[in-house]
């Protein structure tokens, strides 16, 4: 992630926000494409989280900005901020995106530099094996009548595990348990023990908590090799 510098918290003052946004750093932040609308009423919105823009922190091209409304467009794979005047929402380059937190969320882009299909990703665990997720969506049609169609937008979430900087797609135990054959045993054991789950509802939780439990086991092993060197 990106290291803070020089960070401004914009005041509440809304004469203070308009004079702020002419600086060089919020000058490059609302400084980009205008979101374009979409021409069709979907049955439900593209948004993480919410419709509306909420409030948070973001790290842009290396610069740390405190209060900034922003929105991610699931569909679109873009990140958005509302400018202090409230009347344009500008897209953020991907390429000078650094992190977001917004909303309870902690938005990254891949961790591989050499991905060039960088898309925006939520970090789930942090640490040694850091767990990631994306969204995978499309468009849905549903004839409601004779002459009406609804659309709305379908979903399907991806989830990564990283490794010496690649990232591992994961989609069932199987697939987690390949990237760690030294403790495979002992993850299975787990794995039956707490009765994880790898179904769809419950596959982020399972997979969280596999990796944290390998972590802790390596974490032992590395502490005995210590202690018998001593």
């Amino acid at each position: 992630m990106g290291q803070e510098r020089n960070p401004v918290k914009i005041p509440p003052s809304d004469a203070i926000q308009n004079y702020l946004t002419k600086t060089k750093a919020y000058s490059t932040l609302y400084n980009g494409k205008i979101e374009k609308s979409y021409d069709v009423l979907y049955a439900n919105h593209p948004y993480l989280g919410a419709d509306k823009h909420v409030q948070g922190t973001l790290c842009y091209n290396e610069v740390v900005y405190h209060d900034i409304l922003m929105r991610l467009d699931l569909n679109r794979d873009e990140l958005t901020v509302f400018s202090p005047d409230k009347r344009y929402h500008i897209v953020l380059e991907i390429e000078k995106f650094n992190y977001a937190i917004f909303n309870g969320y902690t938005i990254i882009t891949s961790m591989d530099e050499s991905n060039v299909d960088s898309k925006y990703r939520i970090l789930l665990k942090d640490g040694v094996y850091p767990v990631v997720k994306q969204y995978k969506g499309r468009v849905e049609a549903e004839q409601v009548s004779a002459i009406a169609i609804k659309q709305y937008f379908r979903f399907k979430e991806q989830f990564f595990v990283y490794i010496n900087g690649i990232a591992y797609q994961v989609k069932n135990k199987n697939a987690l348990l390949k990237l760690f054959p030294d403790k495979k045993k002992e993850l299975n054991e787990f794995a039956k023990k707490q009765k994880l789950s790898f179904w769809e509802q419950n596959i982020e939780h399972a997979i969280i908590a596999l990796v944290n439990h390998y972590e802790s086991l390596i974490s032992g092993t590395q502490m005995t090799q210590k202690t018998q060197i001593k």
